[in-house]
């Protein structure tokens, strides 16, 4: 659910930046993720193309979300289970 605030911030970065290896990694993982929920589960809208452009057009913001964006990087990078990977901030 965190991630959907991720993009809710990285949508209006535009589409313009290069594409990092760190951002298509991890937004292929958060979209594995929430593809995996249960099917009972109400369904989480999550694009990747647009998470991994977002992330980083906000990756190279280094004064202001960059930090943010490795946070979110390394968290997800940390985290065994989807359900812990959905919930980084």
């Amino acid at each position: 659910m965190r991630c959907l605030v991720l993009i809710a911030l990285l949508a209006g970065a535009g589409c313009t930046q290069p594409k990092s290896a760190e951002c298509k990694e991890v937004c292929k993982r958060e979209a594995e993720c929430v593809d995996s929920l249960d099917s009972t589960a109400p369904k989480i809208p999550f694009d990747e193309k647009e998470c991994i452009a977002a992330c980083a057009a906000l990756q190279h913001d280094v004064a202001d979300n960059g930090a943010k964006v490795q946070r979110h990087i390394d968290c997800v990078n940390k985290q065994q289970s989807c359900t812990a990977v959905l919930e980084c901030k």
